[in-house]
């Protein structure tokens, strides 16, 4: 034991490291519309936290849309994330697959503007709706729903720009947040939509939802977002911007006093796209799932898919069911069937196997 007298000296020299860590760990809890980040605390001042998520799938099935590989790893995520300061944190996800290293979200979040406010720099996955705000292997399931691939293209909606986040005050004292983005739109074949021509050619959005509490173990969640950029010259007339507009509601129930056997999480996302032009075509998406807990380890789910493929009205729907195996927050092993009906009548049927295994202290992702 250190003797009285230098007991003083000690605690003087301790005070830095506290007072860096504790305003990133308050800052990072109290912001307006927060993001998927770092951990509120970090093991180290100079190393960021650092974690793998792998995704190992086998698949088979008569669907001319499977991979002909019948077993595949199709991602590895590596993350680095960490405090910058006590102002901001950086978060990076590096994806590794068949095509090599890429970075797929790099961005700086600055945690405590004026009035409460967020501001994010870099390139990140866009506040559009709730399931594209998910990384591919984190989703329960083995492929994106129909009306998602073909309105945002395989990996969904991203952009390099800049993204401003505030709460907006209300008489209900409710969690209502609103969210805007500007930034470089996508172009083929990242997107089914959007064909930039210029820098000019920027994607906006913007995105506003409102958390309602219903009673100690449900609550609601309601969403409105509204995407536009130059539209491919495919679909639309030289000069026009494609529009989507999205609508979304999460129920979520879990009981407080038994919480990790019991839980239900239900989700429903409409789409629509159309022209800037007076008169343009209008199509539309519609996504739903819903994945039950019955046990601790165990999951069910089930998902209806139905959408207008883009510049035509033909329409493709589908239903897919899977079941979960979590022997841990680490692991998760699935198996799914899928069914797709294709324009014309024509059905294909696919089954999955997916295993996404963690390493490392990965950051949870905005409800």
């Amino acid at each position: 034991m250190l003797p009285p007298a230098s007991r003083k000296p000690v605690r003087r020299w301790l005070a830095l490291p506290l007072a860096l860590l504790l305003p990133a760990a308050a800052g990072a809890q109290s912001g307006a519309g927060s993001q998927a980040g770092a951990p509120a605390t970090s093991s180290s001042l100079t190393n960021p936290a650092i974690s793998v998520i792998g995704w190992f799938q086998a698949v088979a099935g008569n669907d001319p849309a499977l991979p002909t590989e019948p077993f595949a790893l199709p991602e590895a995520e590596i993350a680095f994330q960490s405090a910058v300061d006590p102002f901001a944190r950086a978060d990076f996800f590096l994806s590794a697959g068949e095509e090599g290293l890429e970075i797929e979200e790099g961005h700086l979040t600055w945690l405590a503007l004026p009035g409460g406010a967020q501001a994010r720099v870099g390139k990140f996955r866009t506040d559009f709706g709730k399931f594209n705000r998910t990384h591919p292997p984190e989703t329960p399931f083995a492929d994106r729903p129909l009306a998602a691939e073909a309105y945002l293209g395989e990996e969904g909606l991203s952009t390099i720009g800049l993204s401003l986040s505030a709460l907006l005050p209300n008489p209900l004292d409710l969690y209502w947040d609103v969210t805007g983005h500007v930034g470089t739109a996508p172009a083929p074949p990242e997107s089914p939509l959007f064909h930039p021509d210029s820098r000019s050619d920027v994607l906006t959005l913007g995105r506003s939802s409102v958390f309602v509490p219903l009673r100690e173990s449900a609550d609601l969640n309601l969403g409105v977002s509204y995407a536009n950029a130059l539209a491919d010259s495919a679909l639309r007339l030289d000069g026009d911007r494609a529009q989507i507009a999205m609508l979304d509601l999460t129920f979520h129930w879990k009981n407080p006093r038994r919480s990790i056997y019991r839980s239900l999480l239900a989700q429903v996302e409409l789409l629509a796209e159309r022209g800037s032009r007076a008169g343009a075509e209008r199509y539309t998406g519609a996504y739903a799932y819903a994945v039950y807990q019955p046990a601790r380890q165990w999951k069910v789910g089930a998902r209806y898919d139905w959408s207008e493929s883009p510049g035509s009205h033909d329409n493709t729907s589908g239903v897919l069911a899977l079941i979960q195996y979590q022997p841990s927050e680490f692991s998760t092993l699935s198996a799914q069937v899928r069914r797709v009906r294709a324009p014309g009548g024509a059905e294909h049927d696919a089954a999955f196997f997916k295993w996404t295994f963690n390493i490392g202290p990965h950051g949870a992702h905005p409800y």
